[in-house]
């Protein structure tokens, strides 16, 4: 907050209507509706002094409005939703501004007037002159994510499985349309939490033309993420069958050659690129954004404005683009004239491989397979030809495009007179393998020949079909690892890997790629890289955790060795852990931490890996074991790497900040990471887990967080007890020989379980039985239910298979591990303590009988609430948003806190009001809702004291 920003309701609006603006009241029930009969009037005149003085001159609760448009000067309101801002897109808003020439008047945007709304969001008002303010206009969206659905709107997708589901990012009020501001609070909106203004006032509202706050839509518009129209055949041709040669039409290979400035010339200049979206502005350098390219894979041109030969909002490909440009949308003039000027097969000076039989590729070393998928190969430096399958154990049919040349100096490309080669790569540069993952995005593997070493080895890396097209971003993305070419060749080298690509269809080979490990969007899961299925990751971090999910030893070995665990509950816990991680998909549950915590040598660091071992190699020196010892944003890479496999960590007492596994703990349950300003790669990065933990010290002592309890499941029982360090040490020993195969096998029978009629549902309905079953009297218990229920599923499936050689913990030995009447978990106490503490120093701040025979005006910090007393029994009823920010201010949340308040019978409930624990009390002639706490809760003495 500001320190120009009042708090009296009364002085912000006479703020308001001195600016110019047109002043509303708004309901104190969380609707943000307008507290008037009919605020229409109000959208042709303005709210009179008057009329605030009977709005918000009483002590009855209000928010406060302003209605935008011609009432209030033409001025218009541009919001920024709390998502959006999570999502980086004002980062994002501001970098094109800057870079199209908009950075001045949006500056002043930013600085005018700022309010920060109760979501996080961004609301800033501009006056635009000489025009009418348009109406409240949607400016960007994006579909909702599945784990953001609300229950109604799954309910509608059920009802229509066909419905959109949309998030809006950024909008615009404007004529017709009214936006709530500051000092609004409380009640007022459904959050419980304020408007608080960032900058300026609303006398300091700039004023812009209105070409330029049309510019800043416009900016704001192509920030849009819904999924755009399919593209008209006029626009954006299909792409036509291959040749049976595999040779491209003359469209075909323009659309692959050609770059967007070379076709855009004279019409738009590049202004800014982020990622592999480019911004364009007029080529005079008038206005500021105008059409995007590079907005998804298929590279398509966007207008957004009119006056050129392009239609407004409609995709065009670079073949239509150059079709309507050169021919006026004759694309068979287009075609014809593109391969006049060599474009489509060609056939001069073709240089193809010497026919060889193929030889087996040499098998790389180990070290150089996992560190950078090297092979060591043998090259020849032949002139009039190249061996693929000798260099890079691709089928002897493929061929060079026409125009090329391979040898072991590099790829050449024949000049257009067809007398001199020109250079593009130092090195040879093939695609050797295309990809495709189960969402549908392509990938292509680029291998090279590298001489670094003083030999001659092979280098491969997969990148996006989408990066491989872009000549600079692909010399960038892979420059580090060796790529044999240089910036000034990057068009080129783009050239080249299409025309080989088109040249081989149907030779180079294709496979599935994974991203993760874990479930697939197609339902298939995929346990480690050695299931066939090729594994690469987004990030390099995670290249050695995925390779430590491999197999050593047997099955058979492994069972042997967790059989020694039956007599010791805590770690067969840790192993249900790691056999459930699979199940939270399928049964819907957001990932959870499971933590062991108990004095060193107890063998908490043998439980993690006799868990681990489910799926991977457990010893201290593979990657798939993680320390607390490292940064939130490598946790997240490191949890990204799964979805459905246990992810562990120990040793919580090498953190170096505390506040490092709070975030982790808060963050874990919402399977996605941190938005991150500016959108970085990585933002938000998804997982499916369960969190193993373990060290001296709690996870939970490590929070403030009053919810966290209810995502933690923990146990400070030595695994091993005090005896059991001769079977930790075998059972350490056993899980290092064998491990790696139990996941696999327990997944294949979940999965064979699931394509059975309905067995999904069935799976469902076994865990809400033992959920049913491990339900308390106490909300902790309850919410923590799901959790157990599932650790509890997943050993008792184990068991049924044989996988594990014992029988099933009892349920109550379950309820002993995880009750909910944790020690680390006191923070509704200690809550309650806070308030019992402040009211007992703000009595004077409590609204009474003999207070108001007395006449006392209400304190300058306005009533905490009121006393009563009936049946000789004093009540405190405090008003919620009072409690709300004594807690806050002391690191504490009401609504973490309120449940367990309610559960201990600190706070009275009323089924008929909604919530149930807010209960109407009158008191100074003002009848509002409070928290009407019981003795037990908080006591204030006789009643002669009440008085």
């Amino acid at each position: 907050m500001t320190d120009s920003q009042t708090t009296d309701l009364r002085a912000a609006a006479r703020e308001l209507h001195d600016a110019g603006l047109c002043v509303l009241p708004i309901k104190a029930d969380g609707s943000k509706a307008p507290d008037v009969r009919s605020w229409t009037p109000y959208k042709l005149d303005r709210s009179t002094p008057a009329e605030h003085d009977q709005w918000f001159g009483g002590d009855r609760p209000h928010g406060i409005a302003v209605v935008y448009g011609a009432v209030s000067g033409a001025v218009e309101m541009l919001e920024f939703e709390g998502l959006a801002v999570r999502e980086g897109m004002l980062d994002a808003a501001t970098e094109i501004m800057e870079a199209s020439g908009l950075g001045e008047p949006w500056a002043a945007v930013l600085g005018g007037w700022a309010t920060e709304s109760p979501s996080g969001g961004r609301h800033y008002r501009v006056r635009v002159e000489g025009t009418d303010v348009p109406g409240n206009t949607k400016l960007a969206s994006r579909l909702a994510r599945e784990d953001e659905y609300t229950a109604e709107e799954r309910q509608r997708l059920r009802e229509k499985p066909g419905a959109r589901i949309v998030r809006v990012l950024i909008e615009t009020r404007g004529e017709g349309g009214y936006g709530l501001v500051e000092p609004s609070g409380g009640t007022v909106h459904a959050s419980g939490r304020p408007y608080v203004r960032l900058a300026g006032g609303p006398a300091t509202i700039p004023v812009l033309d209105a070409d330029t706050m049309a510019a800043i839509r416009d900016v704001c518009r192509m920030l849009d993420q819904l999924p755009r129209p399919e593209a008209p055949k006029s626009t954006a041709p299909r792409p036509a069958p291959p040749r049976p040669d595999g040779s491209l039409r003359p469209g075909d290979d323009f659309e692959a050659r050609a770059t967007w400035t070379d076709i855009l010339q004279g019409i738009f200049r590049p202004l800014t690129t982020r990622g592999s979206e480019t911004y364009w502005g007029w080529a005079d350098g008038v206005g500021g954004v105008k059409a995007t390219t590079g907005k998804d894979e298929h590279d398509r041109l966007f207008v957004f404005a009119t006056g050129s030969d392009f239609t407004p909002e409609v995709p065009y490909s670079k073949f239509g683009a150059y079709a309507l440009l050169q021919h006026n949308s004759d694309h068979k003039a287009a075609a014809k004239e593109l391969a006049r000027q060599g474009y489509g097969s060609r056939h001069l000076a073709a240089v193809g491989p010497r026919p060889a039989p193929a030889s087996p590729t040499p098998e790389p070393s180990t070290g150089e397979q996992q560190d950078a998928h090297q092979t060591a190969v043998k090259v020849e430096d032949d002139p009039e030809g190249f061996d693929y399958a000798e260099a890079f154990g691709l089928p002897p049919t493929v061929r060079t495009p026409y125009d090329y040349r391979v040898t072991g100096r590099g790829v050449e490309v024949l000049n257009t007179s067809g007398e001199n080669w020109i250079r593009v790569t130092f090195a040879p540069l093939v695609v050797t393998a295309t990809f495709e993952d189960p969402e549908g995005d392509q990938y292509v593997e680029l291998s090279w020949i590298d001489r670094s070493l003083g030999r001659p080895r092979r280098i491969s890396r997969i990148v996006s079909r989408e990066t491989a097209k872009r000549g600079r971003k692909l010399i960038e993305t892979l420059g580090s690892a060796g790529l044999p070419a240089v910036e000034g060749d990057a068009r080129a080298v783009e050239k080249w890997l299409a025309e080989f690509e088109a040249r081989n269809v149907g030779r180079i080979p294709s496979e599935q790629l994974a991203r993760w490990l874990g479930w697939q969007d197609d339902g298939t899961f995929v346990s480690s890289p050695e299931d066939g299925i090729k594994v690469d990751t987004p990030f390099e971090e995670q290249r050695g955790p995925a390779r430590a999910h491999a197999k050593k030893g047997t099955l058979d070995g492994w069972k042997d060795t967790v059989a020694q665990l039956a007599d010791f509950p805590v770690p067969r816990v840790a192993v249900a852990a790691g056999l459930a991680a699979p199940l939270l998909k399928p049964l819907g549950l957001n990932s959870f931490t499971l933590d062991i915590s108990s004095r060193s040598t107890k063998g908490k660091t043998t439980a993690l890996q006799c868990a681990l071992s489910v799926w991977a190699d457990p010893s201290e020196h593979a990657s798939a074991m993680s320390n607390w010892r490292t940064t939130l944003y490598a946790i997240e890479k490191r949890l990204n790497l799964v979805r459905g496999i246990l992810t562990v960590f120990d040793e919580t007492m090498a953190v170096t900040d505390d506040t490092l596994i709070d975030e982790v703990l808060y963050q874990l349950p919402m399977n996605h990471g941190k938005a991150r300003s500016g959108g970085a790669f990585g933002n938000m990065l998804p997982w499916e887990t369960i969190l193993l933990s373990s060290g001296e010290r709690p996870a939970l002592s490590f929070t403030t967080s009053q919810g966290a309890a209810a995502r933690i499941l923990g146990t400070t029982i030595a695994p091993f007890g005090d005896g059991g360090g001769p079977t930790a040490a075998a059972a350490r020993e056993g899980v290092l020989a064998n491990h790696g195969h139990a996941g696999p096998e327990f997944i294949r029978y979940i999965l064979s379980g699931l394509a059975q009629p309905n067995g999904r549902e069935r799976l469902k309905e076994k865990h809400r039985a033992l959920v049913d079953e491990f339900r308390g009297g106490g909300d902790m218990t309850n919410r923590r239910a799901p959790m157990v229920a599932v650790l509890a599923f997943a050993e008792a499936l184990a068991c049924r298979i044989g996988l594990l050689p014992y029988e099933p913990l009892r349920h109550d030995v379950w309820r002993g591990l995880f009750t909910a009447h944790n020690p680390t978990d006191n923070r509704p106490e200690m809550a309650l303590d806070v308030l019992r503490e402040y009211v007992a120093g703000h009595a004077h701040e409590l609204f009474s009988a003999t207070r108001a025979a007395m006449n006392d005006r209400p304190p300058y910090s306005g009533w905490l609430g009121v006393l009563s007393v009936k049946d000789g029994v004093t009540e405190v009823a405090l008003l919620p948003e009072r409690v709300r920010k004594v807690l806050a201010d002391a690191g504490y949340s009401l609504d973490a806190v309120i449940g367990s308040w309610v559960d201990a019978e600190y706070v009275k409930t009323l089924k008929s009001q909604r919530p149930a624990h807010l209960l109407p009390r009158r008191f100074d002639g003002a009848r509002a809702k409070c928290l009407a706490f019981t003795p037990a809760g908080i006591g204030y003495g006789d009643d002669e004291a009440a008085a």
